[in-house]
């Protein structure tokens, strides 16, 4: 996922405040590598938490709109497909008039 995010007036937010409900409404995360003995326990992890983009973009939507620092944001979730000759995309935003909206640019090309 990409995530956006407009502070409120005054308010500041670390990268790890920022990732934190992010994990918290995904249950699941990323891992750059992974020994073969950890991979097992990791696996069961995400096959225990399955979703569609359009959950996940929901689940951050929830866990970041609680978040009294954060005053706009826009999330665009995407998965890289095997089976389908295109991605799955999702993009969600806050909903603040004159903020982000759910266009988001990166992912044109995916659009047919």
């Amino acid at each position: 996922a990409r995530v956006r995010v407009e502070l409120a007036a005054g308010r500041t937010l670390s990268i790890e405040d920022l990732q934190q409900p992010c994990a918290n409404a995904l249950k699941t995360e990323t891992q750059v590598m992974v020994k073969r003995e950890d991979e097992q326990a990791f696996a069961e992890l995400n096959g225990a938490h399955i979703k569609f983009v359009e959950d996940a973009a929901r689940l951050l939507y929830g866990e970041l709109a609680k978040d009294k620092r954060i005053a706009d944001f826009q999330v665009a979730c995407s998965h890289l497909e095997s089976l389908h000759s295109h991605d799955a995309v999702s993009v969600i935003c806050k909903g603040v008039k004159g903020g982000f909206t759910a266009d988001f640019s990166d992912f044109q090309s995916l659009i047919c």
